[in-house]
């Protein structure tokens, strides 16, 4: 017994010691951790780093398109880590959440949207509406886990609640994606008494490198919607995206958006929509997802907005209670012409090439939210009527405009289309 004793006093001490020694060995594999994955992140600047015995804090700067963002980062060494889901073996378990110092200016406007005055949350932000968890294992595997937290807030007539949302992704040390998802909580913005917008808890997968090649999915069961245009319901939303890189810096993109189910003032019950974009330069892509999505409307300004080229191929297939209509695009802009002749209003048609075919049943036309512009196109002959479709195929070539196969000046046919012959 008394042998028994001093061997269960060595193996304690031993553990003891391991626990004591391992953090001060595990300090600069977390050193080795980060680097590695920040190499892999060209918009992620380390600009601070302490390490203690058990612990370290980190410093860094996300950098955005018009602007950066400070993050900061605490770090428990391993090999025990007392995570947010109980204790855990591996290498380092850290938070990170924004400073407050430092926030992009597109990010912000978005966050305060929701959330709020982000100066109300408190000094070093606290209170950080992003959080992220990091996980190294020792099994060459690191899980980062994104938290939007949860909203309850009034202000005035609105109210907004919205359960959190959630981004699991799964790497190896050297930042090669193994598995991601995401899961958005339940969203509800009450415009006083009416429901404005309701989301119910959809999901998502993902397998997206950081130069964007690679793919999503998400799914939303419900959304409904409530404005001066009468309700919306939309059931079992899906959208993909597929991004390829096929040059330096330069991506294939490839979007569908399906609404299999729609109920609404409109006679539309279903839409379709693909997008591809052949090949658009990393700028490009952040320059028209900031100014069309993350720039308010009302702020928005669309000489800047078209500013850049865009190449692009879109597929519409709308199917409403009066008969199918779609729409073929294909646009080759070249960008907002630096020195367009300011008395010719229709000066930027020399910077684009492309070609639309629109068709669809005459009576599903006729009584969509495009009744005005339909009936100017079809009472002046753009729109040709066969066996009860209409039709229009338009060919823009170096400002010449062909409207179904016939030369036409570009100013006549923009007056039909915005209806003040």
């Amino acid at each position: 017994m008394k042998a028994l004793r001093y061997l269960l006093i060595t193996l304690s001490a031993l553990v003891l010691l391991a626990a004591l020694i391992a953090p001060r060995l595990i300090g600069p594999k977390v050193e080795e951790v980060l680097q590695q994955q920040l190499a892999n992140q060209p918009n992620i600047e380390l600009t601070g780093y302490q390490r203690g015995w058990f612990s370290a804090e980190v410093l860094t700067l996300l950098k955005g398109k018009d602007g950066a963002t400070e993050a900061f980062t605490e770090i428990k060494h391993g090999p025990l880590l007392f995570t947010s889901g109980g204790p855990r073996i591996g290498v380092l378990y850290a938070k990170t959440r924004l400073t407050g110092n430092e926030l992009e200016p597109a990010l912000r406007r978005q966050l305060e949207a929701y959330y709020g005055s982000l100066d109300d949350l408190g000094p070093g932000l606290k209170n950080s509406p992003v959080m992220v968890e990091t996980l190294v294992g020792a099994n060459n595997r690191v899980t980062n886990t994104v938290h939007l937290l949860p909203i309850d807030r009034n202000e005035g007539d609105q109210q907004i609640q919205f359960k959190g949302a959630k981004i699991r992704l799964v790497t190896d040390y050297q930042g090669q994606q193994q598995e991601s998802n995401f899961t958005l909580g339940e969203f509800v913005r009450m415009d006083g008494h009416r429901e404005a917008l309701y989301l119910q808890s959809g999901s998502g997968e993902f397998t997206l490198d950081a130069n964007g090649a690679g793919s999503l999915q998400l799914k939303l069961p419900l959304v409904r919607a409530n404005n001066d245009s009468g309700p919306l319901e939309l059931r079992d939303v899906t959208f993909d995206y597929t991004g390829k890189l096929v040059a330096d810096r330069t991506l294939n993109v490839q979007t569908a958006l399906t609404l299999p189910e729609i109920q609404s003032s409109t006679p539309a019950s279903s839409l379709t929509q693909q997008i591809n974009l052949p090949a658009i330069s990393y700028d490009d892509l952040h320059h028209f997802l900031y100014s069309l999505l993350l720039t308010p409307a009302a702020q928005r300004s669309w000489p800047q907005v078209f500013d850049r080229p865009l190449q692009m191929q879109q597929q519409l297939d709308i199917t409403t209670a009066n008969g199918p209509m779609q729409m073929q695009l294909d646009v080759d802009w070249k960008g907002m012409p630096r020195n367009g002749a300011t008395n010719d209003n229709l000066f930027w048609l020399d910077a684009l090439n492309g070609s639309a075919n629109i068709s669809g049943a005459e009576q599903a036309l006729m009584q969509s939210p495009l009744i005005m512009q339909a009936s100017a196109l079809k009472q002046y002959g753009f729109l040709q009527e066969k066996n009860g479709e209409l039709s229009m195929h338009l060919q823009l070539e170096n400002g010449n405009l062909m409207v179904n196969g016939q030369l036409l000046p570009a100013d006549l046919f923009m007056l039909a289309m915005l209806n003040k012959f």
